[in-house]
């Protein structure tokens, strides 16, 4: 058996045992960042899928509310849905996006108490044109559904639409009283 002296001992060490050395001379903190890193990265990828998942329910339940509370015929549902999902999309980016960029916006400027007064007056106006945008994109909304579907489905809708609000909210807070989504 060949032997090697070890450097910082200065004992002999078996050469089957060479590749335990080489293993405690490997710096253990870059291993914990590195672990760290990829339990930060699947993580963050886990919580992103499950918002996901989260979201894509949200919708599912949406549908079946809708389409039970509206009554839609097989041919309404064959063209009301493409025009609904079009819209939804378009609102979901102003209300949900938009709003987070305009916030984003504010938080980084310090917050409300930090603004000036012309500051305060160009947050003030953005937040309106948001609002009137969401409103016109409601609008068009409403008038393409209005080709597809009578008054009555579409006042049903709207009903549909706020009832599931509440829904939602109910469910949420019963989520947060211990009870599962």
């Amino acid at each position: 058996m060949k032997r090697v002296k070890s450097i910082s001992t200065h004992k002999e060490i078996p050469s089957k045992y060479l590749h335990m050395t080489a293993i405690k001379k490997i710096n253990f903190r870059h291993l914990n960042k590195i672990l760290l890193i990829s339990l930060l990265f699947f993580g963050i990828l886990s919580i992103s899928a499950q918002e996901q998942n989260r979201y894509e329910r949200i919708k599912a339940l949406k549908t079946a509310h809708i389409s039970n509370s509206v009554g839609l015929t097989s041919a309404e549902a064959e063209k009301f849905w493409p025009i609904y999902n079009k819209y939804e999309k378009e609102l979901h980016l102003l209300k949900v996006v938009e709003k987070r960029e305009l916030m984003r916006k504010l938080k980084d400027e310090g917050g409300l108490d930090a603004l000036s007064e012309p500051e305060s007056k160009t947050l003030k106006n953005n937040i309106f044109n948001l609002r009137k945008e969401i409103f016109t994109k409601e609008q068009e909304k409403y008038q393409a559904l209005d080709k597809v579907l009578s008054s009555n489905k579409i006042v049903k809708l709207y009903g549909a639409e706020e009832s599931f609000k509440h829904e939602l909210l109910r469910i949420f807070k019963g989520k947060k009283r211990g009870r599962n989504f």
